[in-house]
């Protein structure tokens, strides 16, 4: 009898245990997030997500078969069959499982700052399958517009434009940190590249789009590679099939097409 009283003990401790490496509180910094949703967050099934993923006010849903390495956040997790947040989950209802929800911060984050954006006149463009001779200077700018193949690097600093295109197979990458302020709309093509350049760190890129006018902020089609944080609080944020992004996606709807994979802060 002594024997099984400590066996339970032990059995008892280890779960005490389990429940306390899973249950620190995610980060009040919307930024700390691999993704994150004023309103809602949808994952696509068999994605993948280095980090947190959270919402603030409505729902997250994790696609079938995706595995997230962080925890998740929101008042309502939605987990479709075989899905999985490694770090558990803060909420307040929890469908598709048996685990038990882990108590919801309140205020889960911090208050999201609003972008102001003040772009110039000057358009800024590149034709199809070409290569910009040089680098373009920190400024502000009105439409950038990258061609299908094309590439236009930035030289670093900060930056501000009108809207951003980026056709399928163009490169707009930067040379050093970066800050690029946008007052409409972000799009990157299929098999796009943007963000950080080569030996550049992703974490030193930030798009901040306003998305004055638009109900979406940033869309990146299939198979498009991002390397910078995301923010744009305002309006909705897409990441389409097989894309890769390393740094963060904030927008008020996050979607995340299948087989994507997300790298956030401090992953690798």
């Amino acid at each position: 009898m002594m024997r099984q009283v400590v066996v339970g003990m032990v059995v008892a401790a280890s779960l005490v245990g389990r429940i306390a490496a899973v249950g620190a509180e995610p980060s009040k910094s919307v930024l700390a997030y691999a993704a994150f949703g004023m309103q809602r967050v949808t994952v696509g099934s068999r994605a993948r997500v280095t980090g947190d993923v959270g919402c603030l006010f409505d729902e997250l849903s994790i696609g079938q078969g995706t595995r997230v390495t962080g925890s998740g956040a929101a008042p309502t997790i939605v987990l479709r069959k075989s899905a999985r947040a490694a770090g558990g989950y803060f909420c307040v209802t929890l469908e598709g499982s048996g685990d038990a929800c882990m108590p919801l911060p309140n205020p889960l984050i911090d208050g999201p700052a609003i972008v102001l954006a003040s772009p110039g006149n000057l358009d800024v463009s590149a034709s199809r399958h070409t290569k910009a001779q040089q680098a373009l200077a920190a400024g502000a700018y009105g439409k950038l517009s990258i061609g299908t193949g094309a590439q236009v690097t930035l030289a670093g600093g900060s930056y501000q434009f009108e809207s951003v295109d980026v056709r399928s197979r163009a490169k707009m990458t930067c040379l050093a940190a970066c800050n690029v302020t946008v007052r409409t709309t972000v799009k990157v093509g299929q098999a796009a590249r943007v963000g950080a350049g080569d030996g550049v760190a992703a974490s030193g890129v930030v798009f901040n789009v306003a998305a004055q006018g638009e109900r979406t902020a940033f869309d990146a089609k299939n198979r498009a590679t991002i390397g910078a944080t995301v923010y744009a609080p305002s309006a909705d944020v897409k990441l389409g099939s097989a894309a890769k992004l390393t740094g963060a996606l904030v927008g008020d709807s996050v979607t995340i097409g299948p087989r994507a994979h997300l790298t956030g802060p401090g992953g690798s």
